[in-house]
């Protein structure tokens, strides 16, 4: 048994929800907008507007122009909230793997688990939705998260698409490269300037001549092209423990560069402090995550006497886990992943003494501005010592 992952994706969520509220607007266009009358914009269209050409993003005044019978109703986010967060309790019961993308979409990670038992899977989440809320959504199925998110487009409304290991290209190889997730307009007029229009062409064009023009995201999106995605399916959980915390990251070249590799390294054990730190976790083990560029991929664990969140401790362990397992290869790949989570005590948690207290203070600081400002906002300064 291999590995299989589900992108769920609501069908016209919000307007949806809105003609389940009030039954008259049942099969009319309906538009979920700011204020109708306000220079907003179209946030979700009922596929009845669809047909006028009405799409999300566009401008309430144009709207009305195609579609002046339309209803336009100004969005309610908590009740759309809400049942996002019923439909994510019920995705749940089908697996603790389960990843919220958008208010209306969600990935959903199933080990142990072939293709085959998917079109069983989907029909049963399909169901259960349908029976609790009234409301349709379409699901697509691949080995990773781009082509599990890619194939949930392709049929729409209530649809499902299986995309197996392998088969990108013949789903989406004579597609214009806009069709990739990702890939924005400006990167598309770059790309019709070297002479590539479809999803193919870019599979199959050098990475060389796409780094000379992108750079490092050359790689990227000839890797997307390919359906090529090793980015994991971070669970959300409520009201069950987590079993680890971590976070890996694909680099965007395979490098041997052992003073990158250790930043990135120190980046991976600050995230996984900040999580645990913010959900109130101690660990007791640390494990390292190694995928070279043969794709061989190898974990190292320690353990510890005493259970910390701590950035420079955890990466101190991590460091040593590392180098003493690296021999000078190439690495695609590096994970660092925190478990023996325990919640904190904070009595017995109080540090004794005055480093400790400054050290606890730091953190607390530099999480706040993390979560305010973003992830790099602030960051060490210095070299990382070999």
């Amino acid at each position: 048994m291999g590995r299989i992952v589900l992108h769920l994706d609501m069908d016209a969520f919000f307007s949806a929800i809105e003609q389940n509220c009030n039954p008259r607007l049942k099969g009319k266009p309906v538009i979920v907008c700011g204020d109708p009358d306000s220079r907003s914009v179209v946030s979700t269209a009922s596929y009845e507007a669809r047909k006028y050409g009405l799409r999300s993003g566009m401008p309430v005044r144009q709207a009305k122009k195609l579609c002046p019978h339309g209803f336009y109703i100004t969005g309610n986010p908590k009740k759309y909230v809400y049942t996002s967060v019923q439909i994510l309790k019920i995705l749940r019961q089908f697996t603790a793997r389960v990843e919220p993308f958008s208010v209306d979409e969600a990935f959903l990670d199933f080990h142990n688990t072939g293709y085959e038992e998917a079109p069983e899977l989907a029909s049963a989440i399909k169901k259960v939705i349908w029976d609790t809320f009234n409301l349709t959504c379409s699901i697509g199925v691949g080995p990773n998260k781009i082509v599990a998110k890619m194939a949930s487009d392709l049929e729409k409304p209530d649809g499902f698409t299986l995309i197996k290991e392998g088969e990108f290209l013949v789903f989406f190889g004579d597609m214009r490269v806009d069709v990739l997730w990702g890939v924005g307009e400006k990167t598309v007029e770059k790309l019709e300037n070297i002479g590539i229009h479809t999803v193919r062409d870019l599979a199959h064009f050098p990475e060389g001549a796409l780094r000379r023009v992108f750079g490092e995201y050359g790689t990227y999106i000839k890797m997307t092209a390919n359906g090529v995605d090793d980015s994991p399916v971070i669970p959300y959980y409520e009201g069950i423990e987590p079993k680890s915390i971590g976070h890996e990251h694909t680099l965007h070249r395979d490098t041997s560069d052992l003073s990158f590799l250790l930043a990135t390294l120190l980046r991976l054990c600050e995230q996984v402090c900040r999580r645990m730190r913010k959900e109130g976790y101690l660990a007791s083990t640390i494990t390292v995550k190694i995928r070279f560029s043969d794709f061989k991929t190898i974990t190292r664990q320690r353990k510890f006497a005493n259970r910390i969140d701590r950035d420079d401790i955890l990466f101190s362990i991590a460091k040593a886990l590392f180098l003493d397992n690296y021999g000078g290869e190439a690495i695609r790949l590096i994970g660092v992943s925190a478990s023996g989570l325990m919640k904190k005590d904070n009595d017995v948690c109080d540090p004794m003494f005055v480093d400790e207290r400054r050290r606890g203070i730091f953190d607390r600081v530099s999480d706040s501005i993390k979560d305010r400002f973003g992830e790099n906002s602030i960051r060490r300064g210095g070299s990382i010592r070999i």
